[in-house]
């Protein structure tokens, strides 16, 4: 059982980061879903490869083809569970702050009214600062835990998973298309479904750079089937390694001026 499982991780590594399976039609049903399970955890360990993470990121929120606002936040990372976010600007959102901690755990810190609150589930699917990301796009961040994967199409360098949420666990898309390109090692494109099968939003991942020896997109836009609005965050000042404390994301760093 142990050589099975090796072997069948091998050809899942192969499939979504060399190029795509010669042999796919004979590989039996249960080996596929293997093999796609173990390159959905293979993505969700490169999206975390480095311990941690900051960067500032300016998020522009476009509407009927019009630019109406732009946000500014600085963010710190450690693996994809444990996220940080301060806004700067504009003024009116500046001071705000958007804490993950863990998987299951959204909080906001609102300046205002210098309180901490926890997001509840059925908020987090909710356009975030009337962009099109939300905040279960944060919470969403490691895909693995959440969805069951099986092998779609394979397209040269690009490889296809579709995704389905495991049962009892509830999740923001009733399914995604998610296309991995190999001559990056990650993830280019996410396409969100409903529960009716309706396509209802498209994420794509650009301006990869590299940094020690590994790809990273630096531009990520989010658009909105339905009414046409997109959204586009930009990364800057990316620094990675720099031996972040955990006790950094906890709800007593919100509080803090």
């Amino acid at each position: 059982m142990i050589k099975k499982t090796t072997l069948l991780f091998a050809m899942a590594l192969g499939t979504a980061f060399v190029g795509p399976a010669q042999a796919a039609p004979q590989v039996p049903a249960a080996a596929m879903a293997v093999d796609a399970a173990a390159i959905l955890a293979e993505v969700d360990r490169r999206a975390a490869t480095f311990d941690d993470q900051s960067y500032t990121a300016t998020m522009q929120i476009i509407k009927a083809g019009q630019l109406k606002k732009t946000l500014t936040f600085n963010a710190v990372m450690k693996g994809l569970d444990r996220q940080l976010l301060e806004f700067v600007a504009p003024g009116d959102v500046a001071g705000m702050k958007v804490l993950l901690e863990g998987t299951d755990n959204l909080y906001i810190y609102l300046p205002e009214f210098k309180k901490v609150r926890r997001v509840a589930a059925h908020v987090q699917n909710q356009g975030f600062l009337g962009s099109t990301f939300t905040l279960s796009d944060m919470a969403e961040a490691k895909l693995s835990p959440l969805y069951d994967a099986e092998m779609g199409s394979t397209d040269g360098s690009l490889t296809t998973l579709i995704l389905t949420p495991k049962a009892g666990i509830e999740t923001s898309a009733a399914k995604i298309e998610l296309v991995i390109d190999g001559t990056k090692g990650g993830v280019t494109k996410l396409r969100y479904f409903d529960s009716s099968g309706t396509e209802t939003r498209q994420q794509l991942r650009d301006e990869w750079i590299k940094i020690d020896d590994k790809f990273v997109p630096t531009q990520v836009s989010m658009l909105d089937l339905k009414t046409g609005d997109v959204s586009v965050i930009k990364l800057s000042n990316l620094l990675v390694n720099q031996g972040v404390e955990d006790d950094l994301f906890s709800r007593r760093t919100l509080l803090r001026e």
